[in-house]
């Protein structure tokens, strides 16, 4: 008689059938390499090349986190919305429990600009 002949639909089924979860798990695998491996590719060396000193005025506050739980290891600190007076753009400035500003007073803060363009910020302790 011999084998019976499969269209290659059907072959398709089978070796679905046959190797769904070895499919799955190697691409679990690979996806878990990948996912490694990203934020060190993404993670340009990117210097700082000029800083200047600016003041805004403080429009917000808020204590990050908002779960506590994912306070581990870094501890609770402020979010300090800052609206710069030369510029009147708002820009978010991380600062610590210890020297809390309230809205609507006048903060330095230190505008660092990186190589590649990106400008982040920081408060100067006064």
């Amino acid at each position: 008689m011999g084998q019976p002949r499969l269209s290659l639909r059907n072959r398709l089924i089978l070796f679905q059938a046959e190797y769904r979860e070895a499919v799955i798990g190697v691409g679990f695998f690979c996806a878990i390499g990948v996912a490694m491996i990203v934020p060190i590719a993404m993670s340009r060396n990117n210097p700082i090349v000029g800083t200047q000193i600016m003041t805004g005025v403080v429009e917000n506050v808020s204590l990050m986190p908002l779960n506590p739980k994912s306070a581990v290891g870094r501890g609770l600190y402020y979010r300090y919305g800052i609206r710069l007076h030369d510029s009147n753009a708002l820009v978010f400035v991380d600062g610590e429990v210890e020297t809390p500003h309230i809205v609507g007073s006048d903060v330095p803060i230190e505008r660092q600009h990186h190589k590649y363009g990106a400008d982040s910020f920081r408060l100067i302790r006064a």
